[in-house]
This record gives structure tokens, C-alpha cells and sequence, in this order.
């Protein structure tokens, strides 16, 4: 698989998606071990999505879980409680957040940020049909 390349035609259709929504966004893909493969910032995005992005990327592809139903599993007294405070805050349960896997083996993880969380999920489920 040429993961730069598949990185960036999800962007491309992220992008499209984002457009079609107005909601200019920040889209970020990861490989498992949670190296960059690609990040792009819309025009209109603000700056920390870009940041945003990235860990939620970073979350889905090492987590191997999407980060909207992440959320329950952070909140005081649940499983995974201390999460978001490991890797140097790098973990990220706010939804837009998806691992991206094929012949059902996780090979990197997606997120977009720019929106509110619910607009994120929307643009990234709808770029990834």
C-alpha cells in the first residue's frame, strides 16, 4: 500500500466534504506508530486545529478505537481515565477521530478538527463511505 498517496486523496475528499459543509477544517493522518504522514489546514481553519487534528489522528491509529466513542471511556472513575494525560497530552477523545484499516488490520489513523465535534465526525465519516 502507498500510504502518501491514499493520505492524500481521504484530504482531498475531506476537503470536498468540508466545503460541502462550510466548516473549513484541519485534516491530519498518521501511521500506526503515530508518525505524520500528512497534515493540511483548510483556509478558514483555525490555527490550533491543526494541532487538534493531529492528536486525534494520533489517538484513533494507536488506540485503534474512534475517538467519539473514546469520550465515556475518559471521564472520572471510567477505564481509561488517565488517557489523555499519557504521551505528553498527545491523546485526544474529542470526536473527529477515525482508524483507517484494511483486511481488518489498523494501518493509520485520520482526524479533522475545525469544526464543533459532532460537524468533525460528520466531514470525516462522510469522506471515508
Amino acid at each position: 500500500m502507498d500510504l502518501p498517496t491514499k493520505a492524500k486523496a481521504l484530504a482531498e475528499r475531506v476537503e470536498t466534504e468540508a466545503t460541502n459543509a462550510k466548516v473549513p477544517v484541519a485534516v491530519c493522518i498518521v501511521d500506526v506508530h503515530g508518525n505524520l504522514v500528512l497534515q493540511h489546514r483548510m483556509n478558514g481553519a483555525p490555527l490550533f486545529a491543526l494541532e487538534i487534528s493531529e492528536r486525534k489522528a494520533y489517538t484513533s491509529a494507536l488506540v485503534g478505537m474512534r475517538t467519539a466513542d473514546l469520550l465515556a471511556l475518559v471521564q472520572p472513575g471510567q477505564s481509561l481515565y488517565v488517557l489523555p494525560s499519557v504521551a505528553g497530552g498527545r491523546f485526544c477523545p474529542m470526536g473527529g477521530g477515525i482508524p483507517l484499516a484494511e483486511d481488518g488490520e489498523i494501518y493509520a489513523g485520520i482526524g479533522i478538527s475545525g469544526g464543533t465535534a459532532e460537524e468533525d465526525v460528520t466531514i470525516v465519516e462522510a469522506a471515508l463511505r
